[in-house]
């Protein structure tokens, strides 16, 4: 199937970004004289009559909701080929991840814009639809007709409805933002799960970076942040889904409380940290009721274990290459400047916190980069069957990638790093924990059984004699990435 030049009566102009499930392309619909965004089902797909549902359903959820700040779907409809696709509104800003990537906001601009988070969230709620998938990338930005902008949530690929809730629900979500529940099968995902989603984005727009494991105050990061304002976002982070916020509308509302309290006049500059020398000031964000809803394309970092990921069905965020954006700026889990590539420390720090293990870090997935491909996510190296920047094999990665073995075995051209680097956190957690006890450092066993098996290496007592330039190379860099 061919590069598509029209759906329906709308131009397509060019690509904006894909993922394993669906492209989003930029077009025009010249009756109106307006932009717009189209996104269609990936080709191999479409004769998947359950992906194909699944795809239309966003579009009809969205649709459904018919609110301002939610995306909008405006048509839908098939090409000549077969593939679905439906139409929305360009999204002229791109998203919240983007405005991220060089820290947190000033709390004059992060509170405010929480608060319009958690109404969107509300008004899926109140139609009985849970998103789980809250995260930055899915908070869309768009201009308004008098300068300002305005915000909307997107991406309704994993979403769960009241006809859903109550049967068998396999682990889905993005690491740093889902639930504990949502790790878990038949974890039962409500609103309440979609409460934490919106502690961790509101803990993320405070501090610059997603709240973590141990959940410690924001203000400990920021240490601005008032304690009234680390009591509303802990308890929307606990673990424990009874002694969160209720809802996303009670959620929202302490956050109104606490925001009354607080000097929120732009023109006070109340911001968590000084301005630095020629960073430029972030306009904040005004939202307006009455305008149209926008769309552009994300390439999302949501998986499911044991089923489809969303992976590119989302209706979008940001440009080609945003999901994997440059997380952590302030270089606490990756030293800055230090030749990582700053597309990819969002995928690499999403690895290396998959989960819990000894030896695991992000220094650790970058380093193993550095040495498999020097991170480069074109290398092909036919006489070993390994491809991308992590030197995947694909008939291996089948197992790894988001969704596992209901999605086709990837070829070697579709090895993105959107697909590999992540991969690599799910096998090393997989496989590592049969590593305790072994001798060494924990890292270069994990590095050294990402290159054998973890048989090999309980075999060898350690890092295998063959694999020890290997581990020595890995070992080098982690020093070079590690945060100071």
């Amino acid at each position: 199937m061919g590069t598509p030049t029209s759906a329906g009566r709308h131009r397509i102009d060019r690509l904006l970004g894909s993922g394993g499930f669906a492209s989003v392309w930029l077009g025009h619909d010249d009756e109106l004289d307006s932009p717009v965004a189209i996104k269609i089902l990936a080709d191999h797909w479409t004769l998947r009559e359950d992906v194909r549902e699944r795809f239309v359903r966003e579009a009809r959820l969205l649709r459904q909701v018919d609110s301002h700040r939610l995306v909008q779907v405006f048509d839908i409809g098939e090409l000549d080929d077969g593939r679905p696709y439906f139409v929305m509104t360009h999204a002229d800003r791109g998203n919240l991840e983007e405005r991220l990537a060089t820290g947190g906001l000033p709390l004059n601009e992060a509170l405010p814009l929480a608060r319009e988070i958690a109404e969107g969230v509300r008004a899926l709620h109140e139609r009985g639809i849970v998103h789980r998938d809250l995260k930055p990338s899915n908070v869309l930005i768009r201009s308004t007709s008098d300068g300002g902008e305005r915000i909307m949530l997107s991406d309704l690929g994993i979403a769960r409805t009241d006809d859903r809730l109550s049967s068998l629900t396999l682990p889905a979500g993005s690491p740093g933002y889902m639930a504990p529940e949502q790790a878990q099968i038949d974890g039962a995902p409500d609103q309440r799960s979609d409460v934490y989603g919106l502690g961790a984005l509101t803990y993320h727009l405070l501090t610059g970076e997603p709240p973590g494991e141990k959940r410690s105050p924001p203000s400990r990061l920021q240490p601005a942040i008032p304690p009234s304002v680390d009591e509303i976002v802990l308890r929307a982070l606990e673990p424990d889904r009874d002694r969160r916020w209720p809802s996303a509308a009670a959620f929202g509302a302490a956050l109104d409380r606490i925001t009354s309290k607080i000097d929120t006049d732009p023109q006070a500059g109340t911001h968590l940290t000084p301005r630095r020398p020629g960073r430029p000031r972030r306009r904040a964000l005004a939202v307006f009721t009455g305008a149209v809803a926008a769309i552009a394309v994300a390439v999302t970092g949501a998986f499911v274990v044991l089923g489809l990921d969303n992976g590119g069905s989302g209706s979008g965020a940001a440009a080609p290459g945003a999901a994997s954006g440059n997380a952590d700026p302030q270089g606490r889990s990756l030293r800055t400047g230090a030749g990582i590539p700053v597309q990819y420390r969002g995928l690499i720090i999403q690895a290396g916190t998959w989960c819990e293990l000894d030896g695991l870090s992000p220094a650790l997935i970058a380093a193993m980069l550095r040495a498999e491909s020097s991170f480069d996510p074109n290398l092909s190296d036919p006489a070993k069957d390994e491809y991308g920047i992590a030197r995947w094999t694909p008939n291996i990665l089948v197992h790894w990638q988001p969704g596992g073995l209901d999605n086709p075995e990837p070829k070697p051209a579709e090895i993105t790093p959107q697909m590999s680097i992540p991969a690599m956190g799910r096998f090393l957690c997989y496989w590592g924990k049969d590593l305790r006890g072994v001798p060494g450092d924990p890292a270069l066993n994990l590095a050294a059984m990402y290159r054998t098996s973890s048989k090999t290496v309980r075999k060898a007592g350690g890092v295998p004699d063959e694999y020890k330039p290997y581990a020595a190379r890995v070992r080098h860099y982690i020093e070079a990435y590690k945060p100071r």
